[in-house]
C-alpha cells in the first residue's frame, strides 16, 4: 500500500462523482432540510425565553446523525461491486495498485464526500456554540466524533460491496447492517432486562402501611377525606420487595449504537442540575440514560416522604457512571479496521472462486 497509489484512486472516485448531477441537488436538500429544523427549533425556543444553544446543539446533531446513517452507506455499499459489474474493477487490478490501495482509496473518497455533507451542517453547529450555553469544545467534540462514526460506516458498506456480487444485495444488507447497530443494539438491550432482573429488598424512606391501614375508609375501600393528613414525623426508614433491573450487566450493549457514542463524547454533556437543561435535549438524555445503565441498580434509600423539605434526608441526584463513549470508539476502531481488512482481502488477486454470472473484465 501506497501514499500514491491511494491518492490516485480517491482522486478517480471523486472526479467521478463530481460529473454527476446528483450530489449537488442532495447537497442542497440537505442543507435546507437541517436549516429549516434549526431554524424552527430556534424560534420554539425564541419565543419560551430560554437559552437556545443546547437544544440547537442536540437537534442539529441528531438529525445530522440519523440523516448520515441514511446517505452515507449509499457512498460505498455498490463501489466495487458496481466496478466490478462494469469492468473497471478488473482494469485497475492490472494495474501496479495494490488492493489495498483500491479499496482505502475508494474508503477515503467517500469519506470526503461524507465530510463535505458534514461541513454543510457545522454551521448550524457553530450557531448552536454562538446562541450560548455550550462551549467550543462540544462542537469540535461532536464533529470529530460524527467523522470518526462517519468513516466507520463508510468502511460496512465497502465490505458488503466485496462480499456480495449483485449492488442491490450489497446495498441491503449494509442498510441491515446500520440498523442493527442503531435500532438493534436498542431492541436487545430492552428484551434482556428480564435475563438481569430479580426479586431484592429495596430501602426506602416515606409512610408505612400501619399508617394508612389506620385510617378511616369508605365501604368502597377508599381513604375518607377526613383522615389524618401524613406528615415528616410519619416517615420511616423501611424496606419493602421489588423487581430490581441491574442494567450495569448488559451496558456493553448501548457503545455498539452510534447515536450513544456521539452522545456521549461530548464533554459536559451528563452533569444534572437544574439549570443545566431548557428545551427537548435529546443527545443528552441519550448521554444521560447511557450512564445510568451502566452505573445499574440504584442500591442508596429512595426518598418517598417529600413535604417540601424540612426533618427528612434530601433526595439523591441520579446514579451515574464513568464516561462510555472510549468503549464505543474501541468497537467502532474495530470494526471499521475488521471490515476494511476484509475488503482487501476480497479484492486480491488472481480470484480462485468468483459467483456464477460475475464478470471479470
Amino acid at each position: 500500500m501506497s501514499l500514491h497509489g491511494i491518492r490516485t484512486v480517491a482522486a478517480l472516485e471523486l472526479r467521478q462523482r463530481a460529473r454527476t448531477s446528483r450530489w449537488p441537488v442532495v447537497l442542497l436538500l440537505w442543507f435546507l432540510l437541517v436549516a429549516g429544523v434549526t431554524s424552527l427549533s430556534y424560534a420554539a425556543l425564541n419565543n419560551a425565553s430560554v437559552k437556545a444553544g443546547p437544544t440547537l446543539y442536540d437537534v442539529t446533531t441528531f438529525l445530522v446523525l440519523g440523516l448520515s446513517m441514511l446517505v452515507v452507506p449509499s457512498l460505498t455499499a455498490t463501489s466495487v461491486n458496481g466496478d466490478r459489474e462494469a469492468g473497471v474493477l478488473a482494469t485497475l487490478q492490472t494495474t501496479l495498485l495494490t488492493p489495498a490501495d483500491i479499496i482505502v482509496g475508494k474508503l477515503v473518497s467517500s469519506w470526503v464526500i461524507a465530510l463535505v455533507f458534514l461541513a454543510v451542517s457545522s454551521p448550524f453547529l457553530l450557531w448552536a456554540w454562538v446562541a450560548g450555553g455550550i462551549g467550543i469544545g462540544q462542537v469540535v467534540g461532536s464533529l470529530l466524533v460524527l467523522a470518526f462514526v462517519l468513516a466507520v460506516t463508510c468502511a460496512i458498506g465497502l465490505a458488503f460491496s466485496t462480499l456480495t456480487a449483485r449492488t442491490v444485495a450489497s446495498a441491503v444488507l449494509t442498510y441491515l447492517a446500520i440498523a442493527t447497530l442503531v435500532f438493534g443494539t436498542v431492541i436487545v438491550f430492552l428484551l434482556s432486562f428480564f435475563l438481569v432482573q430479580s426479586r431484592e429488598q429495596v430501602r426506602y424512606y416515606g409512610i408505612p402501611d400501619s399508617f394508612w391501614a389506620a385510617q378511616t375508609k369508605n365501604d368502597d375501600g377508599s381513604i375518607s377525606p377526613d383522615s389524618v393528613i401524613p406528615t415528616v414525623a410519619d416517615c420511616r426508614h423501611l424496606t419493602r420487595e421489588e423487581t430490581v433491573i441491574h442494567t450495569e450487566r448488559i451496558w456493553w450493549l448501548l457503545p455498539m449504537n452510534p447515536f450513544v457514542v456521539v452522545a456521549d463524547a461530548a464533554p459536559g454533556r451528563t452533569a444534572p442540575g437544574p439549570t443545566a437543561y431548557s428545551g427537548v435535549q435529546p443527545m443528552r438524555a441519550i448521554s444521560i440514560g447511557a450512564r445510568s445503565a451502566r452505573a445499574g441498580a440504584d442500591g442508596r434509600e429512595r426518598q418517598e416522604c417529600d413535604f417540601g423539605g424540612g426533618g427528612g434526608p434530601a433526595a439523591l441526584p441520579p446514579l451515574q457512571s464513568g464516561p462510555i463513549y472510549p468503549y464505543g470508539l474501541v468497537f467502532y476502531l474495530a470494526l471499521g479496521a475488521g471490515a476494511t481488512w476484509l475488503a482487501i482481502r476480497r479484492t486480491r488477486t488472481p480470484v480462485t472462486r468468483l459467483p456464477n454470472g460475475t464478470r471479470i473484465a
